[in-house]
């Protein structure tokens, strides 16, 4: 279903299909009688309305966020300017999908073309990735960018603008590291391909019990690593456009940094914030309906955060090509 088609399907949806939206943006795995007495509808009803949310495609998918800082996992954000032709571009878009460790490809209009998200516990991995990058795709490769991610400081899926919910997301806080096992990171990764998989379902695929898988779960939830069980939602289907920011800072003390942190955690329509290690580059990707809000959120940023906020672009993002937060190279 193509974007258009998706956003007159999202006009028709009621207050009781956002309401459910969000709910499963909070916990994914909440049962369907749970979510029935959250939403006022009954069990059936609720799976009515979730398969119908994911044959629209407004629900993509439920994974799970992890905190991969706790782990040990680094994350890097590459961009990419290419001079390429559409069926060149296709080429190097498929092997990024196909790449283990690649966990994001969003496509860009504007200075850059692409931004690429890569995952891994050993720092030579990526530098591999790279060098391999440049071998393959140098013909068309024109400049790239790479910024080592610091911890976000806010994932979330969902604006939550679209229901009448009062209640602010958790802000992102560091842990310590946390000890994992093989069984551990195997579950994250079942648990990133569909999150609302059954506890026997998971069992039957580690090979342990359902019973052991539950514990883990809660175990992950409480040392902090599984930080939220979520939907996929499609933004463009519900009417928005996504934007990546991309805000020069400087001179951030750690107090101005945790102004600047609460701020963003309390804006309604950032989906995903952090900021780059490499050179002090905060990345925002932003869901706006119209291109006054981006204007007003750009102009209000730069007046509470004159004295750190340097510069801003903004580059819209159409398309995203792959989202695993979690890739299969982190563990294989």
């Amino acid at each position: 279903m193509v974007a258009s088609e998706m956003t007159k399907e999202a006009k028709k949806l009621d207050k009781k299909d956002w309401k459910l939206l969000y709910h499963l943006c909070q916990d994914a795995r909440l049962s369907h009688s749970k979510l029935g007495k959250l939403v006022g509808l009954s069990k059936n009803a609720v799976t009515y309305r979730i398969e119908r949310l994911k044959e629209k495609g407004i629900i993509k998918k439920f994974f799970t966020i992890v905190n991969h800082d706790s782990l040990g996992f680094n994350f890097f954000n590459i961009l990419l300017r290419l001079n390429a032709t559409k069926e060149q571009e296709k080429g190097l878009i498929d092997y990024l999908i196909s790449h283990k460790n690649v966990s994001v490809v969003d496509s860009l209009v504007g200075e850059w073309n692409f931004l690429v998200e890569f995952g891994c516990k050993d720092i030579v991995t990526f530098y591999d990735f790279l060098s391999e990058l440049k071998i393959n795709f140098s013909h068309i490769l024109d400049t790239y960018e790479t910024h080592f991610s610091l911890f976000p400081y806010k994932v979330e899926q969902l604006p939550v603008e679209l229901v009448e919910e009062k209640q602010q997301p958790k802000p992102f806080v560091k842990t310590k590291p946390v000890e994992v096992d093989e069984t551990d990171l195997k579950l994250l990764l079942e648990l990133d391909k569909n999150s609302t998989a059954t506890l026997f379902d998971l069992a039957k695929s580690l090979g342990i019990t359902y019973e052991t898988v539950s514990t883990r779960i809660k175990k992950l939830k409480e040392n902090g690593t599984i930080l939220k069980i979520t939907a996929q939602i499609s933004l463009a289907g519900l009417g928005y456009d996504v934007y990546v920011l991309l805000l020069d800072i400087r001179n951030l003390s750690q107090e101005r940094e945790s102004v600047l942190r609460g701020y963003i955690n309390g804006q309604k329509n950032i989906r995903y914030a952090f900021l780059s290690a490499t050179r002090p580059v905060l990345f925002i990707y932003l869901a706006v309906k119209k291109s006054d809000d981006l204007n007003i959120f750009l102009l209000n940023i730069k007046e509470k955060f004159a004295d750190v906020i340097v510069n801003q672009k903004y580059l819209l993002s159409p398309e995203n090509f792959k989202y695993k937060l979690f890739p299969e190279g982190l563990i294989k």
